[in-house]
């Protein structure tokens, strides 16, 4: 208990004194990005590590791609007002910046131009050369479950503000091990919600033409949520582009809502590592472990068929990274040998695809060490020992033309394509009993 009063009591302090500087936002209004830039720029030196991180929270630079360590590219949102600051002090620092995108706005334009919401359908060619609202992947999950036997719509509970969790249920039989999916639970990713439905598609569409997903069905439950966040998802759609949490209220903040779900698992410390107590913030915890309706759904969820679960998997964008526990922590887990083999495994699947080179390895010391994630819960308490988180493209080595989380609608096909092939050659047929 006291681990938990020292987190809402730091909670309260800062959300106090950082609200009282922002702006209130109409929030029926969309967010104009016009002047902001897409920055990548890489640290030679510790002390570049550390001049970035200090510029980043003293000007609230949005970090899309953290440089944790020299010589790993960082890729920055600088809003207009901070830009010829951040030039001047990178460049006294001798810190060279590349500039991969100079209106964001240009970009949510032409984005939003190649979008259509009412045209989904199970058998339309192409189907993966756009991405979808909630409405549209609500109405293409029930007609996936409509159209085929096999494949069951399901919601897992409601959002917090009343929007179903929608997934699907893919068996040939009862009892089978279950491969678990939540894709989405960042709400900007939009690619990883894409993935998942293709894989979705993947197991309705081909099980009777496919030797591959027959032997799949035949070993495995598939359980796949492709859209864990949705009225964080449907906020981008809506006003901002570049939302990440829910859009729930705190009790410690009149004016910032939303709390980073994958964060508010109670799991490795809650809210201690690369977590927030502050509302305002991305990456803020929640006002207590497992406050998001969300995340208690999808724990719910998993919960209920833990002793059946085999895998896990949650799916995000961007950075091309196989990963696996711990992110709390930098001690290697027991079954590390089993999980890193897998991943090189499915690590190979891709590349042969479409050429794409996954990084593999554990959470903190392939991305950054965190607390608070679903996937270290799947592992830690639901026992699920081949647990799982993807980040899909763009690379993070990528500095040049990297657009982070708008992707364009043209890498659709190939990024779900080589996805879903490393998912197959993480999960192999079972041995027949």
């Amino acid at each position: 208990m006291a681990r938990v009063s020292l987190t809402v009591t730091g909670t309260i302090v800062v959300a106090l004194s950082f609200s009282s500087a922002l702006p209130t936002t109409d929030e029926t209004t969309r967010v104009d990005y016009t002047g902001h830039r897409l920055v990548s720029v890489t640290p030679t030196t510790a002390d570049h590590v550390a001049l970035l991180s200090t510029l980043a929270d003293r000007l609230r630079i949005d970090i899309w791609q953290h440089a944790t360590d020299a010589g790993m590219p960082a890729l920055l949102r600088l809003s207009p007002e901070v830009v010829a600051e951040f030039l001047a002090t990178t460049s006294r620092s001798s810190l060279h910046v590349t500039t991969t995108c100079a209106n964001l706005q240009a970009l949510i334009d032409n984005e939003r131009k190649a979008l259509r919401y009412t045209d989904y359908s199970t058998t339309a060619t192409p189907r993966f050369d756009k991405y979808l609202n909630y409405k549209a992947f609500k109405e293409a999950l029930e007609e996936y479950g409509r159209k085929y036997d096999h494949v069951t719509y399901v919601s897992i509970g409601r959002s917090y503000e009343g929007r179903d969790l929608i997934g699907v249920h893919v068996k040939a039989k009862e009892n089978l091990p279950i491969v678990f999916l939540e894709c989405g639970i960042h709400a900007r990713e939009w690619i990883a919600h894409t993935a998942c439905l293709y894989m979705i598609d993947q197991l309705a569409t081909q099980n009777e033409t496919n030797e591959t997903i027959r032997n799949l069905l035949s070993k495995y439950e598939w359980r796949i949520y492709p859209v864990v966040n949705p009225d964080g998802y449907e906020f981008t759609h809506t006003t901002d582009r570049f939302w990440r949490k829910t859009r729930s209220k705190s009790i410690y903040s009149k004016i910032c809502r939303g709390a980073d779900a994958n964060r508010n698992f109670d799991v490795g410390g809650f809210c201690t590592i690369k977590s927030s107590p502050n509302p305002c913030t991305d990456t803020y915890c929640g006002d207590n472990a497992f406050s998001e309706p969300e995340a208690r759904a999808i724990r719910d969820a998993l919960q209920a068929v833990q002793k059946r679960t085999e895998f896990y998997f949650s799916v995000h964008s961007f950075g091309q990274l196989w990963m696996f526990p711990y992110g709390y922590s930098g001690e290697r887990v027991p079954e590390y040998n089993q999980l890193l083999n897998i991943s090189l495994n499915a690590k190979e699947a891709i590349r042969r695809v479409h050429g794409s080179n996954y990084t593999v390895g554990p959470i903190s010391a392939t991305l950054y060490g965190v607390s608070g994630t679903s996937v270290d819960w799947a592992y830690e308490y639901a026992g699920v020992t081949k647990s799982f988180v993807l980040e899909l493209r763009p690379a993070f080595s990528q500095t040049t033309g990297n657009l982070g989380f708008v992707l364009p609608v043209e890498d659709i096909l190939p990024t779900v394509q080589e996805t879903w092939e490393g998912i197959k050659r993480a999960v192999p047929p079972r041995p027949a009993h």
